[in-house]
């Protein structure tokens, strides 16, 4: 992903972590992909829950990606 995309929207999606509580996800809208990541950092912390980003440029990022660039 480039630098450039830091900087560009991103939706955050939060799903519940069990299939069995098939809750609907909750979508945020973020002006920026940093402020995404930001959240979803927040999110992880909480094991019932499992971010999911989606950038401008239709890029998924599963939760263990999103841990990856947290790292």
């Amino acid at each position: 992903m480039e630098t450039e995309a830091l900087d560009r929207p991103a939706d955050l999606a939060v799903w519940p972590a069990l299939a069995g509580n098939a809750a609907r996800a909750i979508s945020t809208h973020y002006a920026s992909l940093r402020e995404a990541l930001s959240a979803a950092a927040r999110v992880l912390a909480d094991p019932s829950k499992q971010p999911w980003i989606v950038t401008e440029d239709g890029e998924m990022l599963a939760p263990v990606t999103i841990r990856a660039y947290l790292n």
